[in-house]
């Protein structure tokens, strides 16, 4: 339903909606993919758990959000213990009685829900502010402002400048946080104005969606993947294979619907004439011959830069999209652990595993450690050398006058993933990817990562992340815990595959 009130203090008419059938998560959903919007909508019990990654992003997402509240400060949240219409009514209520800075700002209109981050009145009317916890702006976030406008300015509120608001991926942090410094705003207002009749458009296609009496008919396709990996996938791909074309490596999403859209399920059921880049055929070979790929010169090349004395080493890095430390940038990696095999002759000499103490900047002592375990002339053994070599180039940056002991440790790196990324060695369990995750369950499938809390890169950040503000000493000592057992076993994988390599040559 439809009604205004005419508010004399603010000077706008408002929405009286109290209703909505579209919400701007479900309104970008419904762009992606109409079965997904009614899935959403009407079976959201189907809906995969969210993984730990995205639900990062997510946490993220509301980190920078709170922190843009200092943009403008003193204003009042409306969402406070409030969902959907119950924040478009204390919205009005706040409008009503003269308050001039709101954060989570709802409006209704068109039978659609957004809630603004932050609406600031002017005098001129006023500013609307959406806020991104990314580098660079998109064009889902161009849409979702489109739509927020169509929404906000349709229920009256007087609309004079909109905005996305970015973090600056120039800042760096000198004393105390500047939150003007930190966010780059962009006024959009021209941009978001042309595509009335469109964003007019795709609502009333999407609420007929919505009203459909069954679920539409969608194939799958590259929208199951972008911009977003759909959340309805366990759904929809139920019957599909799990050696189909999307996993191929190597091609972009677009061609991997093409070969669907032909009848080409399984990556097995593509014809041998089929043009395919090398790591796509290697992968494509792999499933039909069922066969490993070993060339021994290339292996025994590498092998001879290790030797038969090493270091075996993996670092972790967590990205703080807000800057906690002094001369650090928004999402720039800092190391806070490593964890260092000492292998000769296949045997493991000793190790070491170094964790930062949470809460303070880890980088003076990780390096500290990081220089004294590193410092036997030994061949430095990891797994994607680029990782490694970001971590020891960020570390001459930091500390340049420790730059010729850092450099001395990079030169003698050694790249075991090589092998794999080369074709060297390939096994069908690999699936095409030369992760040290993936490779592992090839090589020594008894070592694997689903016994431990922390499975992969990702959800050490994570924990490592979370662990910064955790007060609990039980909570910080079972995460320590959880943390070093992960780093532990990167690097005993990396031995385990040395040796595989070893003998492997000897057959």
């Amino acid at each position: 339903m439809f009604g205004f009130f005419y508010c004399r203090n603010a000077g706008i008419f408002t929405s009286l909606n109290s209703s909505y059938s579209l919400s701007k998560t479900s309104f970008i959903k419904g762009l992606q993919c109409h079965k997904a919007l009614f899935l959403y909508k009407h079976y959201p019990q189907l809906r995969d758990p969210i993984p730990a990654a995205r639900q990062a992003l997510f946490n993220r997402g509301h980190d920078v959000g709170a922190l843009a509240h200092q943009l403008f400060p003193g204003g009042v949240d409306a969402s406070v213990g409030l969902k959907g219409a119950a924040i478009a009514a204390k919205t009005q209520e706040l409008i009503a009685v003269g308050v001039e800075i709101i954060y989570e700002a709802g409006f209704i209109y068109d039978d659609v829900l957004v809630l603004a981050d932050i609406v600031v009145k002017t005098a001129e009317g006023w500013n609307v502010y959406e806020i991104k916890s990314s580098l660079r702006l998109s064009r889902t976030y161009y849409n979702d402002a489109v739509l927020q406008h169509y929404v906000i300015a349709g229920a009256g509120l007087v609309v004079n400048d909109f905005f996305l608001a970015h973090v600056n991926p120039d800042y760096v942090r000198s004393g105390a946080l500047n939150v003007q410094d930190y966010f780059q705003k962009v006024n959009v207002t021209g941009t978001v104005k042309k595509y009335v009749a469109l964003i007019r458009k795709q609502v009333r296609e999407l609420k007929a969606v919505l009203d459909a009496p069954q679920i539409p008919e969608v194939a799958i396709g590259e929208h199951c993947f972008s911009p977003y990996e759909c959340d309805f996938k366990g759904t929809c791909w139920k019957n599909i294979a799990t050696d189909n074309v999307f996993t191929l490596t190597g091609i972009g999403r677009n061609k991997q619907a093409e070969f669907f859209n032909q009848g080409y399920v399984s990556i097995k059921d593509l014809p041998e004439n089929v043009e395919l880049p090398k790591s796509a055929h290697l992968q494509w070979q792999g499933f039909v011959t069922d066969q490993e790929v070993v060339r021994t010169a290339e292996i025994i090349a590498m092998l001879e830069q290790v030797g038969n004395h090493a270091l075996l080493l993996d670092v972790e890095n967590f990205q703080p999209a807000i800057p906690q430390y002094e001369g650090c940038k928004p999402f720039q990696a800092l190391p806070f652990a490593y964890s260092l095999h000492e292998w000769k002759d296949g045997n493991i000499i000793k190790h070491r595993v170094f964790l930062a103490e949470p809460g303070m900047d880890p980088r003076e002592t990780f390096l500290q450690e990081f220089l004294s375990d590193c410092s036997a002339e030994l061949p430095v053994v990891v797994f994607d050398a680029s990782a490694e070599r970001v971590t020891i180039n960020n570390m001459i940056r930091t500390f340049p006058e420790l730059a010729s002991q850092l450099e001395a440790i990079s030169a003698r790196i050694v790249d075991l993933q090589k092998v794999f990324a080369s074709g060297a060695y390939y096994h069908p369990r690999m699936k095409g990817s030369y992760s040290l995750k993936s490779v592992l369950p090839a090589i020594a499938p008894d070592l694997n990562y689903d016994s431990l809390t922390v499975q992969n890169g990702s959800h050490a950040m994570q924990l490592y992340s979370r662990l910064q503000t955790e007060t609990d000493l039980f909570e910080l000592a079972t995460g320590r815990e959880q943390l070093l057992q992960y780093c532990e076993t990167d690097t005993l994988g990396m031995v385990r595959i040395l040796n595989y390599l070893h003998d492997l040559v000897r057959r």
